[in-house]
């Protein structure tokens, strides 16, 4: 019933994020571990060039000089930057 009054409000599904190669993309500061400095903190760091696919939703991520980032990261925790 839950799912019938959720179509009929106008709510749609989840949908996944989706980038290709060289696209510029900045992550989530909280997920790289950095130490928290509080509510006005930066929620979102860098300035990263997305490199390849490991798996479904998980990317290797790249500066834009080219030095390789050492963790993968999901799809959560990134956001596609708009030039």
């Amino acid at each position: 019933m839950c799912q019938r009054l959720g179509i009929e409000h106008g709510f749609a599904p989840v949908k996944n994020r989706q980038f290709i190669a060289k696209d510029l993309v900045l992550r989530m500061f909280k997920a790289s571990k950095a130490k928290d400095v509080g509510k006005l903190n930066l929620k979102w760091e860098g300035l990263y060039c997305f490199k390849k696919v490991v798996g479904p939703g998980t990317y290797i991520l790249e500066e834009l000089l080219g030095k390789e980032i050492e963790h993968t990261w999901h799809e959560i925790y990134l956001k596609k930057y708009y030039v």
